[in-house]
């Protein structure tokens, strides 16, 4: 079964069932062991470590992971493997340089579990609609496909500004996760289009994404 990107969030029945499983109390879903897992923060690579899973979440990491292991609970056993958490493709362009169903496969099998992706090459031609309908596309994948609100700025005037009702329509939606690359140079040549645009994403709790490539110093510190 596909999954529909959205931002995931743990419920608080989730968050029940997780404690019991961490506890060893219920059994887990999916247990992975006999693997090296590597701590991405630490750097460390940790011998033989368990990690178990239920639902859609990660119950237990590391020595006593094991007791959530039942009858019902699926074992994989990745003994002379390392177990590293999924990899993010932080900014694409999957609708300038591949279609999806060409993409995924090699997305997967390098360890890529959550693409995001500008969706600017599709609103002057297709408009809000054609980037929804893009959107609607990249569901149901094997990873997550996130996208962002295309700026729609860039050195050309005829490909300048996005729509202040556009830009809401799509902010709204938990696939996008806020205001694609926007160039510096046309945020000072035209601000009108992109500073109110900024504060739209702002205000709806998502992100915006620069663009500051060849920026002179001053500029970049203005930018």
């Amino acid at each position: 079964m596909g999954i529909t990107p959205e931002i995931l969030s743990c419920t608080p029945e989730e968050r029940a069932v997780l404690v019991k499983t961490a506890a060893g109390e219920i059994d887990a879903d999916l247990a992975v062991v006999n693997g090296t897992v590597l701590n991405v923060y630490s750097g460390e690579f940790i011998d033989a470590c368990p990690v178990t899973v239920k639902g859609r979440w990660i119950a237990g990491v590391g020595p006593g992971a094991e007791k959530a292991v039942g009858r019902d609970t699926r074992v994989i056993d990745a003994a002379g493997k390392v177990v590293v958490p999924g990899f993010i493709e932080g900014h694409t362009h999957l609708a300038w340089f591949s279609s999806v169903a060409s993409f995924v496969p090699y997305a997967l099998a390098g360890g890529t579990t959550t693409v995001i992706t500008e969706t600017l090459e599709i609103y002057p031609v297709g408009g809000v609609e054609g980037v929804v309908d893009f959107l609607e596309s990249l569901k149901d994948q094997p990873i997550k496909i996130f996208g962002t609100a295309p700026a729609m700025v860039s050195v050309s005037r005829a490909a300048r500004g996005v729509r202040s009702e556009d830009l809401d329509l799509l902010l709204r939606r938990d696939d996008i996760l806020g205001l694609g690359e926007s160039y510096w140079q046309a945020l000072f040549q035209t601000p009108k289009h992109l500073l109110p645009a900024y504060g739209r994403t702002l205000a709806a709790g998502k992100s915006i994404e620069g663009h500051s490539a060849g920026a002179a110093p001053s500029r970049l510190a203005a930018y």
